[in-house]
């Protein structure tokens, strides 16, 4: 398992937060690869995660000493590392929100992995709870619905929307004329 180096070197808009929730991307980051770690393994080392996130074993410490002082994980120098309740809650979560942008992403919107690893990893920390609540609905309906999905994709394949230029005529084509808009 390994999470694009990106989801540890920037600082994304942050949403409303839940209250007393003082996390940054970076640390959800951190919790989320605990968490996938504990997961598969039954508990974390600091090199598996300074592998999985990309940075050095002593970047991995510092942020293993904040989140233990804010009651996230449990750590100490050279031993196994695992998520406190508080942790698995937020890394749980972290998780889902990926796999759910990667799932969309990767199969509607057909970017490739990495970009959509990539993409993902930003949306995660930024989108509404709602929003990914929906969107993980509609990923859900597809996958169900194989009859819709092939014919969805076929028809998405033959009109091929992302080579059309977005003028005035397609914008209306899409949309329809504001008197349309207005009937509904």
């Amino acid at each position: 398992m390994r999470i694009g180096k990106h989801c540890f070197e920037k600082e994304y808009i942050m949403p409303q937060r839940q209250k007393g929730e003082q996390l940054t991307p970076v640390q959800e980051n951190y919790l989320e690869t605990i968490f996938r770690l504990e997961t598969r393994d039954g508990a974390a080392r600091a090199s598996s995660i300074a592998e999985a996130a990309q940075v050095s074993r002593s970047t991995v410490t510092g942020a293993l000493k904040a989140l233990k002082n804010m009651g996230y994980v449990e750590y100490s120098p050279y031993s196994l590392i695992y998520l406190t309740e508080k942790g698995k809650e937020v890394g749980r979560r972290i998780a889902h929100r990926h796999f759910v942008f990667l799932a969309f992403l990767e199969k509607v919107l057909r970017l490739d992995p990495e970009k959509a690893d990539s993409t993902a990893c930003a949306l995660e920390h930024v989108v509404s709870d709602d929003i990914v609540k929906r969107l993980g609905e509609f990923v859900l309906f597809l996958k169900n619905c194989p009859e819709f999905w092939s014919d969805w994709l076929e028809k998405y394949e033959k009109e091929n929307l992302l080579e059309k230029s977005h003028t005035r005529s397609t914008i209306v084509e899409v949309l329809g004329t504001k008197q349309e808009r207005e009937q509904k």
